[in-house]
């Protein structure tokens, strides 16, 4: 992968704006995005899946119900499914620089190809700004940047293995684990991320938070802080944590030796392998390899809490992931 990206077209940048003022700039996009999902997903399922959305986040302990439906009212159909899918998998890992200091390099994979339709959004927090990798509508986050308190992105987690017969209750498992989601009033985990981005003054703040609060769904959480040594993967049940601190990696299946899930696509295993190794000896992007890079990887950024922030969008062209677009951030500059 080149670490050269200056031909690309600028990763969409917005600042000084609120997260609605955000959706009515990206409006056009959100529409293009949900043009394609209706490839894959008709009209009538969009409605059902934004009514299931909508209960579900009014009955959880989320404070930004308000907002989502604020952001539904301008972007309409389809917010509320986007809002509340969670269908993301991810390669995530820390690594130090040359001065020992952190720096977060992570992928994001999804079925759709959402690489396109994605923005970054400078927001302000009583502690500093912060910013955010996301795409329009999404009250909740999935990766952002806080300069000079922390990195964060989540992982989605392996499905629980509540039957316990292994492989083939794959399908059960999802049903039962939906069901159990549904029913749970506690925190989305993209909405309890926003909301650490807002409060959480520094790293141990963040990482006591990601790690207590009970929350709806598995998930996996990974946090670089701004000092040596600060960066941990935090693995998330809905009222339980496992952490690791050695070797800051993680894919889409448990590390936990006692936690039984059924791993995310694609070949999560492997990409957790070649994560380790890249750790030890790859720089710039050419960490992004097989099976890192897959046909699902839409985005990839490399960023610490001060320095330099590098974020691409890919696009699957001629069968290979092909960079698309690329933004430079300097953290801690307006």
């Amino acid at each position: 992968m080149s670490n050269t990206f200056e031909t690309l077209t600028d990763f969409p940048f917005h600042a000084g704006l609120t997260r609605p003022q955000v959706a009515q700039a990206e409006r056009a996009r959100f529409h293009a995005l949900l043009h394609r999902l209706r490839w894959l997903v008709p009209g009538f399922a969009l409605r059902i899946g934004d009514r299931m959305g909508k209960k579900w986040l009014d009955q959880t302990c989320t404070i930004y119900t308000n907002e989502t439906a604020a952001l539904a009212e301008i972007l309409g159909a389809g917010a509320y499914t986007l809002n509340t899918g969670y269908e993301w998998c991810c390669t995530t890992f820390v690594r130090p620089d040359e001065n020992g200091m952190p720096v977060m390099h992570r992928t994001l994979d999804w079925s759709l190809a959402m690489a396109d339709f994605m923005h970054v959004a400078e927001y302000q927090t009583p502690h500093g700004p912060y910013y955010d990798i996301n795409w329009p509508g999404n009250s909740g986050m999935i990766n952002g940047i806080a300069p000079g308190r922390f990195v964060i992105a989540i992982n989605q987690a392996p499905i629980p293995m509540h039957l316990g017969i292994g492989k083939i209750g794959s399908i059960p498992d999802w049903i039962i684990q939906r069901r159990k989601t549904f029913n749970s009033r506690d925190w989305p985990p993209t909405h309890l991320l926003r909301h650490v981005f807002e409060s959480a003054p520094d790293y141990q703040t963040a990482c006591r938070m990601l790690e207590q609060t009970p929350l709806a769904i598995p998930v996996i959480f990974t946090v670089c802080g701004a000092a040596a040594g600060e960066a941990r993967v935090i693995e998330r049940m809905e009222t339980a944590a496992h952490v690791i601190t050695d070797n800051v990696c993680t894919a889409n299946h448990w590390q936990n030796p006692n936690w039984r899930g059924h791993a995310r696509p694609i070949k999560s295993r492997a990409r957790l392998k070649t994560a380790k190794a890249a750790a030890a000896t790859k720089q710039g992007f050419d960490w992004l390899q097989n099976p890192i890079l897959n046909k699902h990887s839409i985005m990839a950024f490399r960023a610490a809490t001060g320095g330099t922030a590098e974020i691409i969008t890919l696009a699957y062209k001629h069968g290979l992931p092909t960079p698309a677009r690329y933004l430079s951030i300097q953290i801690g500059k307006p």
